[in-house]
């Protein structure tokens, strides 16, 4: 995504409406534009849909109808929406998470961290 691109904010795909409502509230509080989706489907519709695109994807990886490998795999055949960067947000356990990310967040949510990363993307 060029740099002088205007920033939509932060999408978070989430398929646990109490982490999305509250990563939402989070972020809002610091002054973010936040839009949710449940699982990577609704991401792909959304980001098609959004203009302008979010400046980072906030991923967790295990969610039903389209996981996060799926979406980030269908993400970056569109060079549309290849570029956005993405910080995965997951409990993957001792499971590998191999996944072409900017950054990796492990639930619990360290939320100093995640905010860090957001900030990194979100002027």
């Amino acid at each position: 995504m060029a740099s002088d691109a205007p920033c939509g904010g932060v999408l978070i795909v989430d398929d646990d409406p109490d982490i999305r409502d509250s990563l939402r509230e989070v972020l809002e509080d610091e002054g973010y534009e936040v839009a949710t989706v449940a699982n990577g489907r609704e991401a792909l519709d959304h980001l098609k849909a959004s203009n302008p695109r979010p400046c980072v994807i906030l991923l967790d990886l295990m969610m039903p109808v389209m996981d996060g490998w799926q979406f980030r795999k269908e993400q970056k055949q569109d060079p549309e929406i290849a570029g956005i960067p993405l910080v995965v947000i997951t409990a993957t356990g001792n499971r590998p998470v191999l996944i072409d990310a900017a950054e990796l967040v492990m639930k619990p949510l360290d939320l100093e961290r995640l905010l860090q990363a957001v900030e990194r993307y979100c002027p």
